[in-house]
């Protein structure tokens, strides 16, 4: 059990970011393990050699739908598309790099319907995609870069640490929840409001055990006095980022009960010097539910393009599906 809800830390220097500069680096979602788990069976990859050595990758899901092969996101992937693997080389060069990031898409096979999600810092890759026929489109997402926790508490908006405040003294956080602990809350929270899982549930439980095993994954929960669960949050990270995946609070949780849960990852994200992604705005009509709740935490919008490409059979058929 996690004793302090809001833990200051000491340190009067920052941690360093391990955030590398230059083309995209593969995050957690582009490792082999979280492919096969996540794509269950559906796992391809594009790839270049540079010398003999892997240099480019680009995987992706493959499906059958439409009579051909569809090319999308895997199961609660939340980034994917072309990264760079090798060492040394002109790969700063943008045009080197669209060039290289070309030659990769022609590796995909012919489909009625590709989509992926660039991971961060893809403009030159959302570049490529364009001049490849591609249409592109922007999602948005706030990043918190690792501070020390004294600083990351002080960026914050009144507002959101009035809210911690509050949880934190009706509430304790809990880091010691299995992976079917977590699925089995998460489940009973969208039944009690009408809703399903979009996920598969052996998936989720083999892909979030994995992650955990790996020491890439982890729950924090709220319990209140009567050490009842009111939130969780389940997170991943690799090497440069630490990423908002699952949550879910029951109904009667009140206010703060998720801030309280997503304030201690964001702590544990900045003591490994690892950005923290909140994991996208929600855009719902010309509104923006979570986008109060993201930026209270004092980090920067940044974007994560998209990229499709879709037949007109499948825009016929798409558009049948919606005027039905």
């Amino acid at each position: 059990m996690l004793t302090k809800p809001f833990p200051l830390g000491t340190a009067e220097t920052a941690p360093v970011s391990n955030r590398s500069s230059g083309p995209p680096r593969p995050t957690i979602f582009h490792e082999p393990w979280w492919l096969e788990i996540a794509c269950d069976g559906g796992y391809r990859e594009a790839s270049l050699a540079s010398g003999g050595r892997l240099s480019w990758r680009l995987p992706y899901r493959s499906v059958r739908a439409y009579g051909a092969a569809i090319l999308n996101m895997p199961c609660m992937t939340y980034v994917l598309g072309p990264v760079f693997v090798g060492s040394g080389g002109d790969v700063r060069n943008s045009l080197k790099q669209v060039a290289l990031i070309q030659d990769l898409i022609r590796q995909l096979p012919k489909s009625p319907f590709v989509s992926f999600r660039l991971c961060s810092g893809a403009e030159v890759a959302a570049v490529a995609f364009k001049a490849a026929g591609f249409t592109n489109s922007v999602d948005f997402t706030v990043e918190i870069a690792p501070k020390p926790a004294e600083a990351l508490w002080l960026q914050m908006r009144d507002k959101t640490r009035n809210t911690i405040r509050r949880a934190s003294e009706r509430l304790s956080l809990d880091d010691k929840l299995t992976p079917v602990d977590f699925i089995d809350f998460y489940e009973e929270n969208l039944r009690r409001r009408n809703e399903a899982n979009a996920y598969d549930r052996n998936l989720c439980v083999s892909l979030i055990s994995e992650c955990v095993r790996r020491g890439q994954g982890g729950f924090v929960a709220t319990r209140d006095a009567s050490n009842t669960l009111q939130s969780a949050i389940f997170t991943v990270w690799d090497d440069e980022m630490e990423y908002y995946l699952l949550s879910t609070r029951s109904p009667e949780s009140g206010n703060g009960a998720a801030s309280l849960a997503v304030w201690s990852r964001i702590q544990h994200a900045a003591s490994r010097g690892l950005t923290f992604d909140m994991a996208g705005i929600h855009l719902r009509g010309k509104n923006l539910p979570n986008l109060g709740l993201l930026t209270g935490f004092g980090g920067m919008i940044r974007p994560r393009y998209r990229v499709r490409r879709t037949s007109s059979i499948v825009r016929f058929a798409q558009s049948l599906k919606r005027s039905a």
